[in-house]
C-alpha cells in the first residue's frame, strides 16, 4: 500500500483504534497506519501503549496522553481544542476495541458534540471474541460492562434479566480477584444455565469453560487453585427467563392459590391441592406452584 494511499484511509480527526487482545497477529494494517501517523495517542496506560509500539516496531513514535477514567474535563477539552486545530488523534484502551466499559467513551461524545470527524479503525473486540466460540444461539445478547461487585446488586441484576426476556445472552468483564464470586453467584441462581467462560483470550494461556453454570464454577474454582487468582475474564450466560409473577398472576391457578392461603390453607397443602385440580400437562409444575405458594406466603407473613 503505498504512503498516499494509506493517508486516504484516515480522515482527519479522532481514529478509534483497536488493538490485540494479546496476540498481536490480531492487529490489522489499518490499526498500525493510525498508530504510526497519529500526533497523538490517547490511551489508558502509557506504558502498556509504549509497550505495543515497540512491538509493532512504530519507531517514529507520536507523542502519548494518558486519558483514563480519572480524566477531567478539562482535560478533555484540551483534546478538543487541539482536534478543532487540525491534530489527528488516535484514541486506544488498554485492549480491544476502545470505549466498551472504558473511559474512552467521553472523549468521542464531545468530539461529536463538536463536530469533530470521529473514525473508527476496528478489530479485536472481547465481547466479539467470546460470543464466536461460546456456541450460545440466543437472538439477541446484551453486554453489560462488569458484573456488579455488591453481592445484593448481584442477585438484584440477575432477579430482572429473569424477566428481560428481549435479551438471551448477558456478557459481562470481570476481574481475576472476583471471578470465583461472581460465577458462584450465577451457579447459586441459575445452576443448570449454560455458561461460557474465557481467561487470557488470544494470550499464550487462554482458556474456555463452557457448561452448566455449577460445573464451569467448580472448574474454575479448581483452575484458581493451580494458577492463582491472575488472568483477565469475561463470561456470557444463556439466562433462564421466568415468567413475572405479574403477567402470570391473571393465570386460574395462580388465583386459586391465593384463595387458599387467604383461607389459612398451608403451603403445602395449598400446592397438594393446586396439583390436583390443575393437572394438565400445559398447566404449572409441582414445583413451580409450591416455589410459588413459598413466595405468596411470605408476602402475606
Amino acid at each position: 500500500m503505498s504512503e498516499q494511499t494509506k493517508r486516504h484511509v484516515l480522515p482527519s480527526g479522532l481514529w478509534v483504534v483497536a488493538t490485540p487482545l494479546g496476540n498481536l497477529g490480531d492487529v490489522t494494517p489499518r490499526a498500525i497506519t493510525a498508530l504510526s501517523e497519529a500526533a497523538v495517542i490517547l490511551c489508558e496506560d502509557t506504558r502498556r501503549t509504549l509497550n505495543l509500539l515497540r512491538a509493532l516496531e512504530i519507531h517514529e513514535r507520536p507523542h502519548l496522553e494518558r486519558l483514563d477514567a480519572h480524566a477531567t474535563p478539562q482535560q478533555i477539552d484540551s483534546v478538543i481544542e487541539r482536534l478543532k486545530q487540525g491534530g489527528n488523534f488516535a484514541l486506544v484502551s488498554d485492549a480491544g476495541t476502545p470505549g466498551i466499559s472504558d473511559p474512552g467513551a467521553k472523549v468521542v461524545a464531545a468530539a461529536h458534540a463538536a463536530g469533530i470527524c470521529v473514525t473508527p479503525v476496528p478489530g479485536v473486540s472481547a465481547v466479539a471474541t467470546l460470543l464466536s466460540v461460546s456456541g450460545l444461539e440466543g437472538s439477541s445478547f446484551a453486554f453489560l460492562g462488569f458484573f456488579p461487585r455488591a453481592l445484593r446488586e448481584k442477585r438484584e441484576l440477575m432477579e430482572k434479566l429473569e424477566t428481560h426476556t428481549a435479551i438471551t445472552v448477558a456478557i459481562w468483564f470481570e476481574s481475576p480477584r472476583r471471578i470465583l464470586e461472581s460465577l458462584g453467584c450465577i451457579a447459586e441462581r441459575w445452576p443448570a444455565a449454560r455458561l461460557v467462560v474465557g481467561k487470557e483470550m488470544t494470550k499464550l494461556h487462554e482458556k474456555f469453560f463452557v457448561g452448566p453454570a455449577t460445573q464451569v464454577h467448580t472448574a474454575i474454582v479448581q483452575e484458581t487453585q493451580e494458577t492463582g487468582e491472575i488472568g483477565e475474564w469475561c463470561f456470557s450466560v444463556e439466562l433462564p427467563h421466568v415468567e413475572s409473577e405479574a403477567a402470570s398472576d391473571s393465570s386460574g391457578w395462580v388465583k386459586a392459590l391465593e384463595c387458599l392461603l387467604s383461607a389459612g390453607v398451608s403451603v403445602s397443602e395449598s400446592a397438594r391441592l393446586i396439583g390436583q385440580h390443575f393437572g394438565a400437562p400445559s398447566d404449572p409444575s409441582r414445583k413451580e406452584v409450591y416455589e410459588r405458594a413459598l413466595r405468596l406466603s411470605e408476602k402475606k407473613s
